[in-house]
């Protein structure tokens, strides 16, 4: 245990003390600082636009006199742990319109977007990248020479030739480099952290801060693969500099290529072949061509005629204004405005009108479960990709943050589900004070709608072990890659020639 420790401590102060600790440890705490500060102030904006949204719906919501206008809206409320992972957080939708008669689409929920100059050059720069792309490289510097390095300056016979086990010093060697690592990534994590604290609009509580602990936890996993991966190719090489250039060539594959070469591929030539949106729209429009005649069909039994105005009866001339959406659209809108409407009797037309919205709102939803089967395929797909790309520990490395974060697919995913649930909420609002067949639906002569017990939308994030049971199987696999290069490095020494 004394020889083992005495290894530890002999390769982690040769570590510290070299330059390339110093510029790693500099340009790794500059550039999380840089980009935890870029992200607080666009965390920032994108909250003060939630808020700002939420107030405007509000607003809105007053200004509705008919029970037809309503049009209630799904807000997603900014993850603040995008500050370290954005992951899905700036590329979905920020909100859902919520209306009876048009499925919720994927495609046609509204992104607020965000007006931070900064991104423009970032991008999507965070706390993870760097530690996927700055801190790993720094990784293999640390590693590359272990093995090939001493073996070139004559130490490595030297150290070989004292009654040290070859297992100790290889294990001794990866304990005290992967060690001088961590002060690095600890510094500039917790730099990182304290930033974020920092900002008014963050409220993170003891459970937040456990995920950004574990988040941490995992990053030291991936940093030790990154390690471990130099450290085996310094023993399969004999020169430090052949060594080098095979793990930045191999670390390019596993960081950069690999993940958009897997997403390309699976876009190009998809597992799973969803229908064209040209033919979804086509069945859709189709869906409603069926709804018009399945409505006109009992609208003749209930009053003789097949449209729903031929229900008005009236007294001298009257204006009908009928606004209808065009067919093939993914919904099917129609709103009647009755002038004037003292002069008309429209117990018929309520009557036909109670009947046809529900049905409306009933095909609505047979028109959603169409796009809903299309999205689903292109879920798989999605899934395959993924699948694919953990072949990478940089990419299972990424999708472990995103699920404990929150920021990944599934929780972009989650709030569409949210929001279609919303709307099921609204259908039986409105289904139970019975306001598809009352005067205030389509008139607000005998008093307007009320909306003052209208439902809210919350948005509900995933519980931390929820997220932590979706992050596992990647977990599973950073840890492997860590046991499959460790014993390859160990196997590899134990068999190792100074010839």
């Amino acid at each position: 245990m004394a020889t083992l420790w005495l290894i530890i401590q002999r390769e982690f102060i040769s570590n510290v003390l070299t330059s390339r600790f110093m510029i790693g440890f500099i340009v790794c705490l500059i550039s999380t600082a840089a980009a935890v500060f870029v992200q607080v102030e666009d965390y920032e904006k994108r909250l003060s636009a939630y808020h700002t949204a939420l107030q405007e719906h509000q607003e809105e919501i007053r200004t509705w006199d008919l029970y037809s206008e309503i049009n209630p809206k799904a807000h997603r409320k900014p993850n603040p742990f995008s500050i370290f992972n954005v992951g899905m957080e700036k590329s979905g939708a920020d909100m859902v319109s919520i209306k009876l008669a048009t499925p919720i689409w994927e495609k046609a929920a509204q992104k607020q977007g965000s007006d931070n100059p900064f991104l423009s050059i970032f991008l999507s720069i965070d706390v993870i990248f760097v530690f996927k792309i700055v801190l790993s490289a720094l990784a293999i510097l640390f590693a590359y020479n272990t093995i090939s390095g001493e073996r070139e300056a004559g130490t490595l016979k030297l150290v070989l030739s004292n009654p040290i086990p070859r297992d100790v010093l290889v294990l001794g060697k990866y304990l005290g480099g992967v060690l001088s690592l961590f002060p690095i990534m600890i510094v500039s994590f917790t730099v990182g952290i304290v930033i974020a604290y920092a900002s008014p609009a963050t409220d993170f509580d003891g459970g937040d801060l456990l995920r950004l602990i574990i988040v941490l936890a995992v990053s030291l996993l991936y940093v030790s693969i990154c390690y471990l991966l130099g450290m085996l190719l310094s023993v399969w090489t004999k020169e430090a500099a052949t060594t080098l250039i095979l793990s930045m060539f191999i670390w390019g594959i596993l960081t950069i290529i690999h993940s958009n070469a897997a997403t390309f591929a699976v876009a190009k030539f998809p597992l799973y072949k969803s229908q064209p949106e040209k033919e979804t729209r086509q069945q859709i429009g189709q869906l409603w061509e069926d709804f018009k005649k399945e409505r006109n069909a009992h609208v003749l039994k209930m009053i003789g005629h097949a449209h729903p105005i031929s229900a008005i009866s009236y007294e001298g001339e009257i204006s009908v204004g009928l606004n209808m959406s065009s067919p093939g659209e993914l919904g099917f809108e129609e709103f009647y405005a009755l002038k004037p409407i003292h002069k008309m009797d429209t117990t018929k037309f309520q009557e036909v009108l109670g009947y046809q919205e529900p049905l409306r709102v009933r095909y609505a939803n047979k028109a959603e479960a169409i796009l809903k089967r299309r999205e689903a395929v292109d879920e798989r797909n999605r899934q395959f990709a993924k699948t694919l790309s953990r072949f990478s520990f940089a990419d299972a490395y990424r999708f472990a943050v995103g699920a404990i974060t929150g920021t990944d697919r599934k929780s972009y995913n989650d709030f569409i589900r949210q929001s279609r649930s919303y709307k099921g909420q609204i259908v039986d609002y409105l289904t139970g004070k019975n306001v598809f067949s009352a005067r205030a639906w389509f008139s607000s002569d005998s008093g307007s709608a009320e909306f003052v017990d209208l439902p809210v939308f919350q948005h509900q994030p995933n519980a931390l072990a929820e997220c932590l049971s979706r992050a596992l199987a990647d977990i599973f696999i950073l840890f492997a890659w860590n046991i499959i290069l460790f014993m390859g490095a160990y196997v590899s020494f134990l068999r190792y020639e100074m010839s």
